[in-house]
């Protein structure tokens, strides 16, 4: 177990109440902020542990660097510890029989079926550049059908758990742990010569988190994918010739942060020379807000996950983005899936579709497909927990998973019957179609409406 002093030290606070009164979420005064950072040093009851969004911008507001998020996860923990995860959770959970793993994959076209297995495989790519693809771009493996990644080498595999950094986010200490050794023994069989990850939160959790809190070192360089592309465009290999001449905005991700202002103006520069004209939502970069993932942190609630993500689209909507642009497959599904339940004008792409544009190509883009697909898992999930009591128990994490060696055996595409109806039902279009879609659209917004006028209980 990772030592807690690592996380935080409450002789370092000074209850300046900086942190939560400067959060983009709280909306805190000053003397509030004290009184709930108070009652978090001292393990009482708070809001915040409801509340808090996972985005790592307090650690940026203390001026004395007492990294009060971490606090928050110690909480969770505590938590954790003492009731378990509420059923939903399972949804999160890579190998759960609930999760969105293992009930999307029986949905993929042959196609990306092919590509999330041949990710497993650890032979054959020993010495080589491994894109280290993370267990959230499973939702979207089209992503790395594209000639930009043509000299890397492809691994993943949910059971990697996205080195923990999802997890991290829930204040799970010890699964993060028994993570950390499995990717270590992993990395190691794999002997890469360099890896690239295609999310911010591995590259942090391998590089910073992993080491410095939980003691586990990994003896390869470490690269962020948009570090990489940057030095491809910098070096002529790209040219993107094609400007693609839109409006964006560029959805900062919440580990981001942990890496800093060199990162995001590596997106902005990449973003540039794709000719796009760059316009920044009301939050961004420190302040940028949770994509609505770590918004369901708190209390495991679904409409929490959808007011924050609809809050974002909508702040790409104010500031006149005709896109908006995300770098992290976990917000390019959550983004996906909030635009498809609520609507909006801004359409969604990830950043190696905007470079895949001006290097003259269109990309395969299937957010809307994509996002139907796991809204099908979602309502199969509730719906088994509505009628099955089993369903709705609250559990906790077996570690004794994690001590058994992880091989590449084949995936389970045996598809779920409940979610294969869903599917059937959604892809329907007496079902689901544009009249359904826009009634659809009011019913959430509506519902979000009531919920901030009324509280969000």
């Amino acid at each position: 177990m990772a030592d807690k002093a690592r996380f935080f030290s409450p002789d370092c606070c000074q209850l300046c109440g900086e942190c939560l009164s400067h959060c983009p979420v709280l909306g805190y005064s000053l003397s509030q902020a004290r009184e709930e950072k108070d009652r978090l040093n001292r393990a009482l009851s708070s809001a915040v542990l409801d509340r808090c969004t996972t985005c790592f911008s307090c650690n940026f507001y203390c001026p004395n660097q007492c990294q009060p998020y971490d606090l928050i996860l110690l909480r969770w923990n505590e938590r954790y510890h003492a009731q378990g995860l509420p059923a939903i959770a399972r949804m999160v959970i890579p190998g759960d029989r609930a999760s969105i793993w293992s009930q999307l994959y029986p949905l993929l076209p042959p196609q990306e079926k092919e590509i999330i297995q041949s990710w497993r495989e650890i032979d054959g790519k020993s010495g080589k550049e491994i894109l280290l693809t993370g267990c959230f771009n499973a939702f979207s493996p089209y992503l790395t059908m594209t000639p930009l990644l043509a000299e890397l080498t492809p691994y993943g595999d949910e059971r990697l758990w996205c080195s923990g950094g999802h997890i991290y986010q829930l204040g799970l200490l010890e699964v993060v742990n028994k993570i950390a050794q499995r990717a270590k023994q992993v990395l190691e069989q794999v002997q890469p010569k360099r890896v690239i990850t295609m999310m911010a939160a591995e590259y942090v959790m391998l590089t910073q988190i992993l080491p410095e809190k939980f003691g586990v070192t990994f003896d390869v360089e470490v690269v962020p994918l948009e570090q990489w592309l940057w030095q491809q465009i910098e070096q002529g290999e790209l040219r993107l010739n094609d400007k693609i001449g839109k409006r964006i905005t560029i959805h900062d991700n919440c580990f981001s942060k942990s890496i800093g202002d060199q990162h995001w103006q590596t997106v902005r520069n990449i973003a540039g020379r794709c000719g796009a004209e760059i316009v920044e939502m009301e939050h961004n970069q420190e302040n940028a807000l949770c994509c609505g993932f770590g918004a369901a942190a708190g209390r495991f609630n679904l409409l929490d996950l959808i007011e924050h993500g609809a809050r974002s689209l909508r702040e790409a909507e104010e500031a006149g983005a005709d896109w908006l642009v995300v770098y992290c497959s976990a917000c390019y599904f959550v983004f996906s899936l909030v635009k498809e339940i609520c609507g909006s004008r801004v359409d969604l792409y990830h950043l190696l579709e905007l470079v895949d544009m001006a290097d003259g190509r269109t990309p395969i883009h299937r957010t809307q497909e994509r996002a139907s697909d796991i809204i099908s898992i979602i309502s199969a999930n509730l719906t088994r927990m509505a009628s099955n009591a089993e369903a709705r128990r609250r559990f906790w994490i077996d570690l004794s998973q994690f001590d058994h060696e992880m091989n590449s055996a084949r995936i389970n595409f045996q598809a779920d019957r409940l979610t294969g109806f869903f599917n059937r039902a959604y892809k329907n279009r007496l079902v689901w179609n544009r009249a359904t879609q826009s009634s659809l659209h009011l019913l959430v917004r509506l519902i979000l409406h009531l919920r901030r006028r009324f509280g969000n209980d």
